[in-house]
């Protein structure tokens, strides 16, 4: 045994039982678990508990060793993102330290589920939602042409006879894109997918998002433009919200099905 572990200081550089790492990490991350601890509310809690207990689980039942000059480089990523002053940052380095200590082998889906676990949609809404409030108006614009109706486009707002329909925070498809990317690397994870197919996963999930999302914004202009005059009011807005994505996480399900039976 001594020679054994003789053997594996001298070829890898030293390794640590993957619970010592993980302890070592959560140490130098402290202040990204502590801002991690301060984030979390709503969705973002419940995922954060699920991704807490998930490492916990993983760790107790570790037995295998990671290399010490890995443990090395997540600390000084840890140090890197802490000059960052973003929190995001340095929660997500902390948990992605985390989570490859606690994988005999780096899973790229794992990290992936790991890290869409931390409270992110804020941070979405703020980064990813202008961009996709943008692609979803000129989806949305084009496929009203295609169907007769002449709106026109004004920044991230439909004009049509008069009136305008803009396209809000709510209507970028945030929380669309962050559970269907969920799903994908739930399934990537589950099939145990290498890199290349985890990344044609991740791609199909977005596409799907932002298709679902353009189905959903056309079909609330129909309902907002007085095209079906039973239906209005607030609560059909939901309704015709629900449905979209209940077809697109059906859709999701159906093509991530297929590719895994592909894998």
């Amino acid at each position: 045994m001594a020679n054994q572990t003789t053997a594996r200081l001298a070829g890898g550089g030293g390794v640590i039982p993957a619970r010592i790492a993980a302890v070592i990490v959560a140490g130098g991350g402290w202040h990204g678990l502590f801002l991690l601890a301060g984030r979390a509310d709503g969705v973002g809690l419940a995922t954060t508990l699920a991704l807490l207990a998930a490492l916990g689980w993983a760790l107790v039942h570790a037995t295998h060793e990671v290399r010490a000059d890995g443990v090395v480089a997540v600390l000084v990523a840890s140090a890197a993102s802490a000059l960052t002053s973003v929190a995001l940052i340095e929660i997500g380095v902390v948990v992605a330290g985390l989570s490859w200590s606690a994988m005999p082998r780096l899973r790229w889906p794992v990290l992936a589920l790991a890290l869409l676990a931390v409270p992110i949609l804020p941070t979405l809404d703020i980064l990813v939602a202008g961009p996709l409030r943008r692609v979803s108006a000129l989806l949305t614009a084009g496929l009203l042409r295609m169907n007769g109706i002449g709106v026109t486009l004004e920044g991230v707002a439909l004009e049509w006879h008069g009136r305008e329909l803009l396209f809000d925070g709510p209507c970028s498809g945030v929380r669309m894109l962050w559970a269907l990317l969920v799903l994908a690397s739930l399934v990537g994870a589950i099939v145990r997918a290498p890199p290349l197919r985890f990344a044609l996963l991740l791609a199909g999930a977005v596409a799907v998002a932002i298709t679902g999302n353009t189905l959903r914004a056309a079909s609330l202009f129909y309902v907002e433009s007085g095209f079906i005059p039973m239906l209005h009011g607030p609560v059909v807005h939901e309704a015709v919200g629900l449905a979209a994505f209940a077809f697109v996480a059906g859709t999701a399900v159906l093509l991530l099905t297929r590719r895994r039976m592909s894998l």
